[in-house]
Order: structure tokens, then C-alpha cells, then sequence
């Protein structure tokens, strides 16, 4: 009786795995590298450039406040040079200047992650204007070539399946060449 079972659950199992294998093997899988497209596009390498102008505002924007800031920590450096904890703690105009000079820097990091934060999500807004558009690209190829699938490259680890990503970038090229970058900007918070 169990070898009449265990016959019928093999012969059970090898109809699942023919069946299964079969109606995967009739599946159509295509593969498109996202990244390559965002990297290559027109629209792609607009935003970079976009961002990277951006970011040099940015970075000088912070640069100019630093600059104040390293020279104003290097005053304080001569004026603390050679005297005590003790000593230090008894000038007030020292104390007050080194409580003022921390409070700047810590506001400038913090400016540092805001403007970080906003760099990020100015990308992230014009990536979605992208990815709206390739959403349009992608389901037209697949109902083109019946595709069932649409997987990124990244994520393929073994097989041949029909990479799409120069089709999508020449499509893309074709319908989109800018999209607006504007900056983004975090409500800012006040200072203590």
C-alpha cells in the first residue's frame, strides 16, 4: 500500500514539474537595465547635469558659511592657546564666543543634511517624471512582444531572456529629452 502511494505521489510530483516547466517555457521574460537607462537616456544624463549644477550651488552656499566659520575657530584656537581648562572657564567673553562658535557649527552641519536631503529628493522628484513615462514605454513592449514578465537586469541571476534596455532608451530618447529639475526645499526648523 505505501509503495503503491509513494508511486503515485512521483508520478503526481513529474506531472506538476512537466506541466509547470511547460507553461514556464512558454512564458516570455524580458529584462531592462534601469540603471543604464536612467545613466544613458537624454533625459537621464539632462537630470545629472542638472543635479550636478545644483549641487555646486549648494556646496558654495555652504562653503560660504564655512569659511567665516574656520576662521572664526582658528581666533578662538590663539585666544585658548596656553591657558587652562580653568582659565578659560573664567573669561566669559571666551566662554560666550566658543558656546556662540559651537552653535554655528552645529548649525551648519545640520544645513549640510538639509541640503543633502534636498538633493535627494529634487532627484527623486524628477526620476519619477521618468519612471512615469518608462511605466507607459514598458507595458507597450510588452504587449508588443506578449511578455508576461518585465524583471530588472540586477536581479536575473541565471537564464537568457530578452533584454529590452536598448529599445527602452531609444524610445525614451525618442519622447523625452529634459524634464524639469527644479530644487526642492525642506521647511526649515529653528535653531536653539
Amino acid at each position: 500500500m505505501l509503495h503503491k502511494f509513494t508511486r503515485v505521489a512521483i508520478i503526481g510530483a513529474l506531472a506538476f514539474f512537466v506541466f509547470s516547466s511547460t507553461a514556464f517555457a512558454q512564458s516570455t521574460i524580458l529584462v531592462v537595465d534601469t540603471q543604464k537607462v536612467i545613466r544613458t537616456s537624454d533625459v537621464g544624463k539632462h537630470i545629472a547635469r542638472q543635479l550636478e549644477s545644483i549641487a555646486k550651488t549648494m556646496d558654495s552656499e555652504v562653503k560660504a558659511v564655512s569659511t567665516g566659520l574656520e576662521s572664526t575657530g582658528k581666533n578662538l584656537e590663539l585666544q585658548a592657546s596656553g591657558k587652562t581648562r580653568e582659565e578659560i572657564a573664567k573669561d566669559a567673553a571666551l566662554v560666550s564666543q566658543i558656546q556662540s562658535f559651537s552653535k554655528r557649527a552645529n548649525d551648519l552641519q545640520r544645513d549640510k543634511n538639509i541640503k543633502a536631503n534636498e538633493l535627494k529628493l529634487t532627484e527623486a522628484k524628477a526620476l519619477q517624471k521618468v519612471n512615469d513615462r518608462l511605466s507607459t514605454i514598458l507595458k507597450k513592449i510588452v504587449d508588443e512582444r506578449n511578455a508576461d514578465v518585465v524583471l530588472e537586469r540586477s536581479l536575473v541571476i541565471y537564464g537568457e531572456p530578452a533584454d529590452v534596455t536598448d529599445t527602452v532608451i531609444s524610445r525614451l530618447n525618442a519622447q523625452m529629452k529634459t524634464v524639469p529639475v527644479t530644487r526642492e526645499r525642506l521647511p526649515q526648523q529653528p535653531t536653539r
